[in-house]
C-alpha cells in the first residue's frame, strides 16, 4: 500500500471518528437539555402547585407580608429548589383553594371587592357548585363591592346580615358536609317536582359521587385587592373535621333558609 492510499484511509477513519464524536455530543446535548428542561418544568410545577389538595388533608397558613419568605426543599436526585412565598403567589394560592370547590362554597365575608375572586365564584356557580354568601348589610353595596354583580346570577345565593351586630366574619367553607347534604336534598326535591324526569329511563345507572373532604379558610383577610396587596393579613386553612363543623354551625346561624322542603328535611 502506497503512502497516498494510506493517507486517504487514515483521513477517512479520522473523519468517521470525529463525526461519531460530534453526533454523540449533539445527542447528549439535546437529550440532557431536554431532560433538564423537563426537570425544570417539574420544578416550576412544584413552585406553581404550592398546595396539594388531592386528599384534602390540609393544614396551612397563608401570610400576606412585605417580607418574601423562602423555603428550600430537596427533591430527587438530591437537588434543592427554592419556593418563594410572596404576595403574588399567596394570592394565587388563595384563589386556588377557592377554585378547588367541587360541590359547595359557603362564604361569610364582611367585605368582597376583589373582581378576580368574584369571577372565580361565578365560574364555580357555572360548574354547578352551590354558592351561598353572607355579607354585612352596611358593606354589601358600598363601592367597589362585588355583591351587586354576584347577585345578577341566579345560581349564587346572597344574603345580607340585617342584625344590629356587625357581621365581621371572614371565612369560607368549601365542600362542607352539611352544605353537601343540603345540596343533595335540594336536588332530590327538584327531581320530585319535575314530573318529566320520572318518565325518563336512565340508560346508565347514576354514578355515586366520590366523597369529598371539606375544609375551611378563616383569618383576618377580607376578599379585597387592597387587603391582599397592602395589608398584613393571615389566613388559616384546615380540613380538621371539628373545626369545619363549628364554622358550618356558625354559618347556619346567619343563613336564613327559604326552601320549605329543605327546612322540614333538615329538622
Amino acid at each position: 500500500m502506497d503512502w497516498k492510499s494510506a493517507r486517504i484511509i487514515l483521513t477517512a477513519t479520522a473523519t468517521v471518528v470525529v463525526a461519531s464524536q460530534v453526533a454523540k455530543k449533539i445527542y447528549n446535548y439535546f437529550f440532557h437539555s431536554r431532560k433538564s428542561s423537563q426537570a425544570d418544568a417539574n420544578n416550576d410545577d412544584s413552585c406553581c402547585e404550592l398546595i396539594n389538595i388531592k386528599n384534602r388533608e390540609i393544614n396551612d397558613v397563608i401570610l400576606f407580608s412585605d417580607d418574601v419568605v423562602r423555603h428550600t426543599i430537596r427533591i430527587p436526585p438530591n437537588r434543592d429548589i427554592t419556593i418563594c412565598e410572596s404576595r403574588e403567589l399567596n394570592c394565587f394560592k388563595l384563589i386556588k383553594y377557592i377554585k378547588s370547590a367541587r360541590e359547595t362554597l359557603d362564604v361569610c365575608m364582611y367585605l368582597i371587592t376583589s373582581s378576580e375572586i368574584a369571577e372565580q365564584i361565578i365560574r364555580l356557580g357555572q360548574k354547578h357548585v352551590l354558592v351561598r354568601i353572607v355579607v354585612d348589610s352596611d358593606m354589601a353595596y358600598t363601592p367597589p363591592s362585588q355583591i351587586k354583580k354576584l347577585k345578577e346570577y341566579s345560581f349564587i345565593e346572597v344574603q345580607t346580615n340585617n342584625k344590629s351586630i356587625l357581621m365581621h366574619h371572614k371565612f369560607c367553607i368549601i365542600d362542607g358536609p352539611k352544605a353537601i347534604k343540603r345540596k343533595n336534598i335540594l336536588k332530590s326535591y327538584a327531581e320530585k317536582l319535575n314530573v318529566h324526569t320520572q318518565h325518563i329511563k336512565l340508560t346508565k345507572p347514576p354514578t355515586k359521587p366520590k366523597p369529598v373532604r371539606g375544609f375551611v379558610m378563616s383569618g383576618s383577610l377580607n376578599w379585597s385587592t387592597h387587603a391582599m396587596v397592602s395589608n398584613h393579613e393571615s389566613v388559616i386553612v384546615t380540613s380538621h373535621s371539628n373545626i369545619v363543623s363549628k364554622f358550618e354551625k356558625e354559618f347556619e346561624t346567619l343563613w336564613v333558609e327559604n326552601e320549605p322542603a329543605l327546612v322540614s328535611s333538615m329538622c
